[in-house]
C-alpha cells in the first residue's frame, strides 16, 4: 500500500484577509481524503512566523495567544531540495543539551492565504524558485489577476465587459489630494456628474477597503482609506440597482469547466467585507466551532439564479472560462461579476485565485456535482502535474552557459 501524501497547507499571514485564510485553510485539510492524504496545517501569524501543530486545527483557538502558542513548533521552510528531493520544513527546540533540529517532511504546499503575500505569487514565487511543488495557479497567474488594473486590461484585450475605471496612486508624504485635479480626473474618465462612485484598493481582495463615494467629500476619505491598505486604487462607476453573480473554474481534461452560479443576497447597496463575510452571524464574526460551511460560504446566496436569462448565463459561464485560460490559471478560481438588476447589464468584477472556502460550494452544486474532498484531491493532484512539468535542468552545461571551469 503507497504511503499517504503529506499535504502542507499553509494560511493566515501577514494580510488583511488573515482572519478568511485560516477559515479557508482548516476548511481545506478537514476535506482531504483520508485515505490518500494526511493533512499537515502550516499556520503564518500576523508577523510571518510559521508555525505547525495539532492545536491549529480547532478553530476556538483563534486568535492564537502566548500561552497557545507553548503547545505548537515554529519552523522554517527549507529552501534547499535535500538529498532525497522530498521538501521539508525544519523546525528548531530548546532543550537542556542545547538547541534540536527536528526535520518535517511533506509533499505538496496547498497556499490558501487570501490577498497580500500569499495569493498574489509571492508565496508561489518562493515556492518555484524552491522547485518545491503547490497547488493552484503559477506565480504569473497569481500576480497578474491579483492587480485589478491588469486583470482588467486583460479581460478588454479578450473582448470581455468591465466597468470604466479611474487609477489612482498614493500621494507622495506630505502631499495631499487636490479637488481640483481630482475633478478634471473624474471628468475625464466618466464624464460629467459621476457620482456615486466605488473606491477600491488595487491588490485586495474579499471586498476589503471598498467604499462608496456620493460626493467629493466622501469620496477624498474613501481614496484616504484604501491607500492605507494599498498604494494604487481604483476608482469605478456605482453600479445601480447592484447584484453580484459568481462562478468558479477550474480545469477539467484540459478544459475550463464553471461551477454553479451564485448570487449573493444582501440588504445592502454594497458588498463589502462585512456583508460578504460577516452577514447573519454573532457580534463578533462567525460562530468558529460550527463546522466547515464558515467563511465565504456563511453567505445567504441563491444558487442557479432562475431569474439569469440564457445570454447572461452564457455571458458570465464564457467570460469566466476565457479569463481562466488567457491567464493560464489552475486550482479553483471563482470570477466575480456585478449586474445591474434592472437593465440586466452585466460586467465582469475580479478573478480571486484562491476563493474563501475555494468555492467548494459552488461545485458541489454543480451541472455535474462535485463534494469537496473530490475537489481536494483534484486540486493536489493538478498541482503535482503542473509542478512537475516546469522542473527542467538547471546545469549551466546543459544550456551551453558554462564560464567558469574546474580545476
Amino acid at each position: 500500500m503507497a504511503a499517504k501524501k503529506v499535504i502542507a497547507v499553509v494560511f493566515g499571514g501577514r494580510s488583511v484577509e488573515h482572519d478568511v485564510s485560516v477559515l479557508s485553510g482548516l476548511q481545506f485539510i478537514e476535506a482531504l481524503d483520508p485515505a490518500k492524504y494526511e493533512g499537515l496545517p502550516i499556520y503564518i501569524d500576523p508577523l510571518g512566523q510559521w508555525w505547525t501543530g495539532e492545536a491549529l486545527t480547532s478553530r476556538s483557538r483563534y486568535p492564537i495567544t502566548p500561552t497557545a502558542e507553548k503547545s505548537l513548533t515554529q519552523l522554517t521552510l527549507d529552501l534547499a531540495t535535500p538529498a532525497n528531493g522530498r521538501p521539508r520544513f525544519l523546525a528548531y527546540q530548546k532543550g537542556l543539551m542545547g538547541e534540536k533540529r527536528t526535520v518535517i517532511n511533506f509533499d505538496l504546499i496547498v497556499p490558501a492565504i487570501h490577498g497580500s503575500n500569499g495569493e498574489d505569487g509571492s508565496l508561489q514565487g518562493l515556492l518555484e524558485f524552491a522547485a518545491i511543488p503547490f497547488s493552484g495557479c503559477r506565480t504569473l497567474g497569481s500576480a497578474a489577476t491579483m492587480n485589478k488594473i491588469f486583470t482588467k486590461k486583460i479581460a478588454r484585450s479578450a473582448g470581455i465587459k468591465v466597468l470604466p475605471e479611474l487609477v489612482l496612486t498614493r500621494p507622495s508624504k506630505g502631499q495631499f489630494l487636490d479637488p481640483d485635479t481630482l475633478k478634471s480626473q473624474l471628468a475625464d474618465a466618466f464624464g460629467g456628474a459621476p457620482y456615486p462612485l466605488i473606491v477600491k484598493p488595487c491588490n485586495l481582495g474579499s471586498s476589503v477597503g471598498v467604499g462608496k463615494a456620493p460626493d467629493m467629500d466622501a469620496l477624498i476619505a474613501a481614496l484616504m482609506a484604501a491607500f492605507r491598505l494599498d498604494s494604487d486604487v481604483l476608482v469605478e462607476p456605482f453600479v445601480p440597482n447592484l447584484c453580484e453573480y459568481n462562478v468558479a473554474v477550474r480545469r477539467a481534461n484540459n478544459t475550463a469547466v464553471s461551477s454553479a452560479i451564485e448570487r449573493p443576497s444582501s440588504d445592502a447597496d454594497l458588498l463589502d467585507f462585512k456583508n460578504k463575510y460577516l452577514a447573519g452571524g454573532a457580534p463578533g464574526g462567525p460562530k468558529l466551532e460550527s463546522g466547515p460551511s464558515e467563511g465565504m460560504v456563511s453567505l445567504n446566496r441563491t444558487l442557479n439564479p432562475e431569474d439569469l436569462t440564457p445570454e447572461q448565463e452564457t455571458f458570465i459561464r464564457e467570460s469566466a472560462q476565457t479569463i481562466f485560460d488567457q491567464l493560464d490559471l489552475a486550482g479553483s478560481v471563482r470570477v466575480d461579476f456585478l449586474c445591474d438588476s434592472k437593465s440586466g447589464e452585466l460586467w465582469l468584477n475580479e478573478v480571486n485565485t484562491i476563493p474563501g472556502s475555494f468555492a467548494y460550494f459552488l461545485w458541489e452544486a454543480a451541472a455535474e456535482p462535485l463534494s469537496f474532498l473530490s475537489l481536494t484531491d483534484a486540486i493536489i493532484s493538478e498541482g503535482f502535474a503542473l509542478s512537475a512539468m516546469r522542473l527542467g535542468s538547471t546545469d549551466a552545461n546543459s544550456g551551453g552557459a558554462t564560464i567558469f571551469t574546474k580545476p
